[in-house]
């Protein structure tokens, strides 16, 4: 398959069909989602255009978890 990777404000952008390592990734132009467990092709967007994903460093949950305070 064939592999591609821009930089665009220092992030890495992935096309659909690529394999990508277990992660978030979000569609680029859109709020779709995609949470891999394991290694794995990122999914088309069926509506025609190419969907590009950029990897989510952070979840929001993972930063509400960090920013509580510990007791």
């Amino acid at each position: 398959m064939w592999q591609r990777q821009e930089q665009e404000l220092g992030e890495e952008l992935f096309l659909a069909g690529e394999k990508v390592l277990p992660g978030v990734y979000r569609q680029i132009g859109g709020g779709r989602e995609v949470r891999l467990d394991r290694e794995d092709f990122l999914p088309a967007s069926l509506d025609g255009r190419v969907a590009c994903y950029m990897r989510v460093k952070h979840t929001w949950g993972q930063i509400s978890q960090q920013s509580r305070p510990r007791m």
